[in-house]
């Protein structure tokens, strides 16, 4: 019963990172980003335990920071500054505030 648990629960994370992904436009045709996520899943789903004296880093850990380190690795020398943009879909509305005691 708590290996199927396991399963499901491994494969619904796994699943909404897919999600998030897609939603924000992910472009996995670069390959900086199709690494990035192939070696962070790989490590986290073989649970690669990474031990540093009496510390140890368990499988999901260690893609999480394995992933951000590599990320950085891959960005090479000279490489122009990525913007980060947002879809037009997802820009917050406007807040119109009007004065207390006033109606609409």
């Amino acid at each position: 019963m708590l290996g199927g648990l396991a399963i499901v629960l491994f494969g619904l994370i796994a699943a909404t990172a897919g999600r998030i992904w897609v939603q924000n436009g992910v472009d996995f045709s670069n390959s900086r980003n199709l690494i990035t996520t192939a070696v962070a899943l790989t490590v986290g789903a073989g649970n690669l335990t990474l031990n540093i004296g009496n510390f140890s880093l368990g499988g999901i850990g260690t893609a999480c920071f394995g992933s951000i380190i590599l990320y950085q690795l891959l960005r090479g020398r000279g490489a122009e500054a990525e913007e980060a943009t947002v879809p037009a879909d997802a820009q917050p509305e406007p807040v119109v505030q009007t004065e207390p005691g006033t109606s609409d």
